[in-house]
Order: structure tokens, then sequence, then C-alpha cells
């Protein structure tokens, strides 16, 4: 496999480059557990007693926090301060990497463990199949006692921290949509705005992935004649990880929606004002 790539559970998915450069705080936060482990006796100051720490710190997915070393939980406690918390579904993600989570199928951050539908559009970030997620030291297991109780679910949900760079990101990432440019006219508005109309059927989506691999949150099926407002215009396909996708990302354009446009809670669907 390229560098850009990695398997995960029969998976083979695409890292996107993008992040490439969050990798940066990933490996800050590996430097200090390192300094910490041989300015401490008790570790030996070995990078094997590091990774063992770092391992059982993982371990707190299915684990008591109380287990977790002091050290690690007073650095948490500082980024819980500094950083934003966020909860992800586990089975949706490669957490085998210190500081970092690998989407293996589009999913969502959330600011609680409630079901993605049941969540309002402000308090979620949609993340691509491929996207790496840098957190702020690793995910553990939801010990908030108001998330806690929500369903039987919960116990599969993770809790990670962002810094507000990789927040940015990510919800800028999350507001780009992608359209089948052949099913679309462009009508040009005022101030370098556009409108777009479907000229047929058609999805405004996610990701460029094609439609049927996609998930009904990840696509919005637009009916024959729908005019949609834009921020900007349509633009080529840019993101390196989208670009390989498959052999017709050059038929797609992204684009951004007008602020007019509203979401159905719960449905993939637009109200289109």
């Amino acid at each position: 496999l390229s560098r850009s790539s990695r398997t995960y559970m029969g998976v083979t998915v695409d890292v996107d480059p993008e992040l490439d450069a969050l990798d940066l705080e990933r490996r800050r936060i590996e430097e200090e557990y390192k300094k910490a482990a041989q300015a401490t006796p008790d570790t030996g100051g070995s990078l094997d007693s590091l990774l063992a720490d770092l391992s059982s710190f993982r371990d707190l997915c299915c684990s008591d926090p109380a287990d977790t070393p002091a050290k690690l939980l007073d650095d948490l406690a500082s980024v819980e301060q500094s950083g934003q918390a966020w909860y992800i579904y586990s089975p949706h993600f490669d957490l085998r990497n210190v500081g970092e989570a690998l989407a293996t199928q589009g999913t969502w951050l959330k600011t609680t463990c409630e079901f993605s539908w049941q969540v309002e559009d402000a308090a979620k970030i949609h993340v691509a199949e491929g996207v790496r997620v840098p957190s702020e030291g690793l995910p553990y297991a939801v010990d908030d006692p108001e998330e806690i109780g929500r369903h039987e679910w919960v116990d599969q949900h993770r809790k990670i921290w962002l810094s507000n760079r990789t927040f940015s990101f990510l919800r800028h990432r999350a507001s780009q949509w992608y359209i089948y440019f052949p099913h679309w006219q462009t009508l040009t508005g005022t101030q370098g705005n556009a409108s777009i109309v479907a000229s047929a059927g058609t999805w405004l989506k996610r990701s460029v992935e094609m439609s049927d691999k996609l998930g009904r949150d990840e696509k919005i099926l637009i009916p024959e004649g729908s005019v949609i407002n834009l921020e900007g215009e349509p633009r080529q396909v840019d993101s390196p990880l989208e670009k390989r996708r498959h052999p017709y990302v050059h038929e797609h354009r992204t684009v951004t929606l007008g602020p007019d446009v509203r979401f159905s809670q719960g449905k993939a669907s637009l109200f289109l004002m």
C-alpha cells in the first residue's frame, strides 16, 4: 500500500493528505509523553515503557478511567480546558494510531452521544471516509453522567478533544458538498454567487464517492428542476482525498451551499427557500 492508504478490518481507505500538517500536533503529544517517560524513574526512560503506557491509556476505551496513569490524566485535564470535547462512534473509526482517528466510513463527530439523526446540525460535523481526525491525547470511554444513560450504544462511543485548528479545518471541509456536474446547469448570480438548477433527478453528496456507495445521511436526492443557491460558484474538485475516489471525479464539482438552504432535521432532504 502507498503511504496514503491503510487497511483496517479488511477495508482499504485513502488517508486525506490535507491533514498531514496536523500530524505535527500528534507528534508533539508523543514527544511530550516521551520526555515524561525519560524523566520518570519508574518508566526506566525507555520508549517501550512509553508505548506501553500509551497502549494502556488507549485501553481506557473499555476500562475504568481510575486506572489511567496520573500524568496522562493531568495532560487530558489541561487539554480539556484548551480544546473542544467531541464524541465519535468507535466502530466507524480506526483508533490504533496515537493521536488520530481514521474514518473507515462516512460518519460524524458529535457534541453528544445521541444518535446522529437526533443531533442538531450545529452540534455535529460530517467526516468522510478516509479523513484522519487528529486529537489531543487519546480517545477514552464516555464518563459524562448526562451522556452515559442516553441509549444502549453509548459504550461504543469515545470522547476525544480537538484543537481549535483541527475543529476549524473539519468544519470547513464538512461545509463542502459535491455534485455530478452533467446533471446541473449554472445560473450566474450577483456578487460572485451562482445558483444551480437540476436538469435531472440527481444527488447532492458529502463526498465525490459514487452515490450508491454513500450512506443515506451522506446524500440528498434533488428532484429535477430544483434550484439551489450557492456561495460562490461550482469549483473543480481539489481535495487530494476526493480526487482519488474513482475515474469520474473530473465530472464532479465542489459547491458551498448558500445561507438560505436549510436541512430538515433527521432526514436527508433540504428546505430550499
